[in-house]
């Protein structure tokens, strides 16, 4: 469960869409925010786990960010419930390819939205935290990075 850039994470996930076609209608999307306002997408593919990305739009076409893959195993019914509820959310992702430079990957669909990813969060589990917090850790630094935390004048 290694930190990764986003575009690792969908290049990754991208892969692993292809390889199943029969499944892609039950993959899920679940977006929501932390308890420090930063964006969480939980993207779960049948038969491949959970992903977790956690960003934060520096402008209304770009996310920065970080994910990480979560142990692939078969998701227990409590946390298939959770990413089943929220609000639909129209959703679309576009990020560089992480080794072609000309190339991005797009990601579109209708997931679902949920004010708090507390329920979500509870029930996964308990090495996520360490995850979690490496995942804030890489966002942080990326703010730092890219002087976001500056004042406008």
């Amino acid at each position: 469960m290694s930190v990764r850039s986003i575009s690792e994470i969908m290049e990754e996930m991208f892969r692993k869409y292809r390889q199943r076609p029969e499944l892609q209608n039950q993959w899920r999307f679940l977006a929501g925010r932390d308890d420090r306002g930063y964006n969480d997408f939980f993207i779960y593919g049948p038969g491949f786990g959970i992903w977790q990305i956690k960003g934060e739009l520096k402008n209304p076409y770009e996310l920065i960010g970080a994910g990480a893959r979560m142990a692939a195993r078969k998701i227990d019914d409590e946390i298939r419930e959770i990413l089943e509820q929220g609000s639909p959310l129209p959703f679309g992702f576009l990020s560089p390819h992480p080794r072609l430079k000309d190339r991005v990957i797009v990601a579109s669909g209708v997931g679902r939205y949920q004010e708090s990813m507390d329920e979500l969060r509870a029930a996964l589990p308990q090495k996520h935290h360490r995850v979690e917090r490496g995942l804030r850790q890489s966002l942080e630094e990326l703010r730092r990075k890219l002087d976001l935390d500056k004042a406008y004048l």
